[in-house]
């Protein structure tokens, strides 16, 4: 009885392993850096009571505000237990959507679909390939996790006998601290009510989860007025044209998942007079009409839940126009549509449930190759998007990282081909520039940059590292400090910082930058040029320490021995300050003359005392 019981859960389990298993070496992609690889508040478990407090801690860059303090503690444990290893937050996301699937197939089940038919829809979830980007994408188990604790509310709700359920306040609540979208919650309870239990409808017994989400709004008023009134990303007419645009393209992705892309092509609409729009408006009316007319109140809720997962983005401008994560949890309401319907038509469900089930399960794997890498990745994003910026700017980088710089360079000029005006684009290309030695070129782009978007921290740090090394030290301050007035709390804006301080041999105030630093990203480098600063203000013991640690941090690491080998040879401790260099020796791959220097210093070591 038991093994009946669990069966299905355990199919689910097998499916969501089989289709993604070829997932968990991928890496990590695009937001990722800034808001886990390089976002120092993840590294420690003592930052989460702050998590519920603050948004900047959601990345490490200032105006990347999110509220989402579960997503979050989620990151610190994933590093607690395994540090950068990107297996384990592939594991995390996998298991994340396996539990949504089996979340989805109780639901089914409460919802009057019968055991095979909440089967079905719970593999079909458990496999589908507009899954694989919340499953593959890092900074997209928001999604994945929101849509758990939505459904985990939907089923207490709709087992309680009484007008609210303490457990899917529960799961409201958690919801809403795991992804904005989940601000639908209460409304679908709502909804399950007017469909499956109209008789008991009492709007009152609803208060509790609208008086979560008011709680959850009045907590997050700034972000919320941001985003929608004092710096929308774009203005309410474009945005209602576009994402008009948008459903009925999710639509089309839902009913057929092709061709998937991280960036699909599609552009902003101003004009509700604009062909698709006008289009899209009248496809959506027709819909609606057909389905009031055709569809019982059961059948609607579906539709309904539809429509509700997808109009957070519908209302709220954001910078990617279309994403197929935002599909989620609209896929649970659809694969419930076309359960129910087949339930009410009697049709012969299993021969094409299992030929879906064969066509997404390949089609994910697939789809999970293409996420191995950033190269794969946006080059896929290229050939299916060949007029959309981003998959040019991410091959730049990705290019420029190789070493290959004419294709990073052309990369980055088709980018401004299709839009003059992007300033990450002039940004990357000044970074290329720089790397070739060509430092007028790279200074022409990082004005030009600022010239285009004045409050841009990464051309401001870049232009200041570029003054830095041309020794013009007071420029590159100015620069570094305006970029950390709108870059936020980065350690290495602070590294920098200390460098450029201790160039103009003022030690103090490089300690100073270089401790702050070592808080907030701590690593060989940082640990090096606070040893230097600390050397340079007489502490040697000190020094040593931080030199050591720099090395123990990074064995390969070779300035480090090279200053090691300086303060043991001051002291008076030849046989040290001899193995320090020739560790340095063994390890230093730059300019040789500076290992002339230093075989020389060897050798007057070596030479018997006097």
């Amino acid at each position: 009885m038991e093994l009946r019981r669990q069966g299905p859960l355990l199919a689910i389990a097998l499916a969501a392993a089989l289709a993604f298993a070829n997932s968990l070496g991928n890496g990590f992609h695009f937001d990722d850096e800034h808001s886990l690889v390089e976002n120092p508040h993840i590294r420690s478990l003592g930052q989460i009571p702050a998590f519920f407090a603050d948004p900047q801690l959601f990345s490490r860059n200032a105006g990347s505000e999110m509220y989402r303090p579960l997503v979050l503690v989620t990151y610190a444990l994933n590093y607690r237990l395994g540090g950068y290893a990107v297996q384990g937050y592939h594991l995390v996301n996998l298991a994340l959507h396996l539990l949504a699937a089996c979340a989805l197939y109780q639901v089914l089940g409460t919802l009057g679909l019968g055991r095979g038919e909440a089967l079905a829809g719970g593999l079909l979830f458990a496999v589908h390939p507009l899954a694989a980007e919340p499953v593959n994408y890092i900074s997209s188990r928001s999604e994945s996790l929101a849509a758990l604790l939505v459904l985990g509310a939907l089923w207490c709700h709709a087992r309680s006998r009484a007008g609210w359920s303490a457990g899917a306040l529960l799961c409201v609540g958690a919801a809403l601290l795991s992804k904005e979208s989940a601000a639908m919650a209460p409304a679908l309870l709502l909804a399950h009510d007017w469909a499956f239990r109209p008789a008991a409808l009492n709007l009152r017994r609803h208060a509790p989860y609208w008086a979560m989400l008011g709680l959850y709004l009045f907590v997050t008023r700034h972000l919320v007025g941001e985003a929608l009134v004092e710096a929308p990303v774009r203005h309410w007419a474009a945005q209602i044209c576009t994402q008009a645009k948008a459903m009925v393209y999710y639509l089309k992705l839902l009913v057929l998942p092709h061709p998937l892309s991280v960036e699909h092509q599609f552009a902003v609409s101003t004009s509700f007079f604009e062909g698709a729009v006008l289009a899209s408006l009248l496809l959506a009316v027709a819909l609606v009409l057909v389905s009031v007319r055709g569809l019982g109140r059961q059948g609607l809720f579906w539709l309904v839940w539809v429509g509700l997962a997808l109009l957070p983005t519908l209302v709220v401008p954001l910078n990617l126009l279309v994403a197929e994560r935002r599909l989620y949890l609209p896929l649970a309401g659809l694969l419930g549509l076309v359960l129910w319907l087949s339930r009410q038509q009697r049709l012969p469900a299993r021969a094409l449930v299992g030929a879906a089930l064969c066509s997404s399960l390949v089609l994910t794997v697939q789809r999970n190759r293409v996420w191995a890498d950033e190269a794969t990745l946006w080059e896929d994003a290229r050939l299916r998007g060949p007029q959309m910026v981003r998959p040019y700017l991410r091959l730049g980088v990705v290019h420029r990282q190789r070493g290959e710089w004419e294709e990073a360079e052309e990369a980055y000029q088709h980018a401004l081909g299709l839009d003059p005006a992007n300033a990450p684009a002039h940004n990357n290309l000044g970074n290329l520039y720089r790397e070739q030695g060509r430092n007028a070129d790279a200074e022409r782009e990082y004005r030009q940059a600022l010239a285009l978007l004045p409050r841009y921290p990464e051309a401001l740090n870049n232009l200041a590292a570029l003054c830095s090394s041309q020794g013009r030290m007071e420029e590159a301050l100015e620069f570094y400090g305006r970029a950390l007035d709108l870059g936020g709390e980065r350690g290495e804006l602070y590294n920098n910082i200390g460098i450029a301080q201790a160039r103009l041999g003022r030690w103090a105030a490089a300690e100073t930058a270089l401790r702050r630093a070592l808080e907030l990203q701590p690593g060989a480098g940082v640990y090096f040029n606070l040893g230097d600063a600390v050397e340079n203000q007489g502490r040697s013991a000190e020094a040593v320490e931080l030199y050591q640690e720099a090395l123990r941090l990074d064995p390969e690491y070779a300035k480090p021995y090279y200053n090691l080998g300086l303060l043991y040879e001051r002291q008076g401790l030849r046989r040290e300050a001899g193995e320090a260099y020739r560790a340095f020796l063994r390890l230093w791959r730059e300019d040789p003359r500076f290992a002339e220097q230093v075989r020389l210093r060897l050798a007057g070591l070596e030479q018997p005392a006097r």
